[in-house]
């Protein structure tokens, strides 16, 4: 119910966040009343019995639900069938029940959302940007500062790069109104330690490209300790093999020069990374960039609509590699130019349908 709601609302254009680690878990995650306190609505599904296990104080739902009443949040509860209020409602909570609720029948589910949406407040429904940005989102697996550091001296003024705490919260963004998705995995780190949730993650990347989407993954995005099968199957390869190095020598293939693509780029060039990592590649995959014995390091493959991109770049050890962090003579650490170079070509997108 959470997921077909946060599909249908965020459709219409409302800003919406559901936990799905914790709804597996069972887990109180204290980072959802930093986005309560974010929030203007708040739903509140009520499955039958859903309200028992309230009576323990250290009940994630019973916290997150009397936190929201003491915020004075608009708080709609969605009562599934089968749900009765009961008797034994903790004090804390027990306000809950005079909220204008909605009770749910699939059998004319769009009158459900209908009433739903009646209860929200015009607050929750995301502005619509005025200006020509592209949107593009943006996740790797070490700190945001360095992050935001690529994204600054990456310089892509056209593009508005929001940059995301954690894969999961692909989950309750609009991706019909994403003009890429940027996803760099150092380190073989799981999209979540929730196989549920990573399965919709997966998932959920997958049909974006397919509707015409834009995905680029690097390093272990694809790598098989990752568990992403459904990114493997949609890139055409899953990486199986690895070699540690210090430098990675990139040679532009006969297809890259015939088809005029990484222009900006020269023919050869070397970035300091950790390691090359490679598997066999399916018939529809074009290639960009190899290794001078002929390892994929860069490649593309159309996806239904969409597109995906794949970079080697870059392996993690203590720290990210010298080709995300190089120190230059004043002994600043700043992004490389060719790591850059190839970001700021994949990002922009604009040799891919030329």
């Amino acid at each position: 119910m959470a997921y077909l709601l946060n599909e249908k609302l965020s459709a219409l254009g409302y800003k919406v966040f559901y936990d799905i680690e914790s709804l597996s878990s069972g887990k109180f995650n204290a980072k959802l009343l930093e986005v309560i306190d974010e929030c203007n609505d708040v739903l509140v599904i009520l499955p039958p019995n859903s309200l028992e296990r309230c009576v323990n104080e250290d009940d994630w739902l019973r916290l997150e639900v009397a936190y929201a009443i003491r915020q004075g949040k608009n708080i709609i509860p969605i009562m599934m069938k089968g749900f009765e209020w009961g008797k034994n409602i903790p004090e804390d909570i027990k306000e809950l029940k005079n909220y204008n609720g909605v009770i749910v029948t699939f059998d004319f589910f769009e009158g459900v959302l209908a009433r739903i949406i009646k209860y929200l407040t015009n607050s929750s429904k995301e502005k619509m940007i005025t200006e020509k940005k592209s949107h593009i989102l943006f996740w790797a697996d070490f700190d945001d500062a360095i992050i935001e550091k690529i994204v600054n001296k990456l310089k892509l003024d056209d593009y508005f790069i929001e940059i995301m705490s954690e894969p999961v919260e692909i989950l309750s963004k609009n991706l019909q109104e994403i003009y890429a998705i940027i996803l760099i995995v150092t380190d073989c780190t799981k999209f979540s330690s929730n196989i549920y949730a990573a399965k919709r993650i997966n998932e959920t990347l997958v049909r974006y490209v397919r509707k015409g989407g834009k995905l680029i993954g690097a390093h272990d995005v694809i790598y098989r300790r990752t568990k992403n099968e459904l990114l493997q199957n949609m890139f055409g390869c899953k990486i199986v093999n690895f070699e540690q190095t210090e430098t990675v020598h990139y040679h532009k293939t006969e297809e890259c020069l015939e088809e005029d693509r990484f222009s900006n780029l020269p023919e050869d060039f070397v970035l300091h990374d950790a390691e090359i990592c490679w598997g066999k590649v399916a018939e529809d995959v074009d290639v960009y960039f190899e290794t001078e014995s002929g390892i994929p390091l860069v490649f593309s493959r159309e996806y239904g609509n969409g597109l995906c991109i794949f970079l080697n770049s870059g392996d993690f050890k203590e720290r990210p590699p010298r080709s995300i962090l190089i120190t230059n003579r004043k002994h600043r650490r700043i992004p490389s130019r060719h790591f850059k170079e190839r970001y700021s070509r994949a990002m922009a997108l604009n040799w891919m349908y030329s």
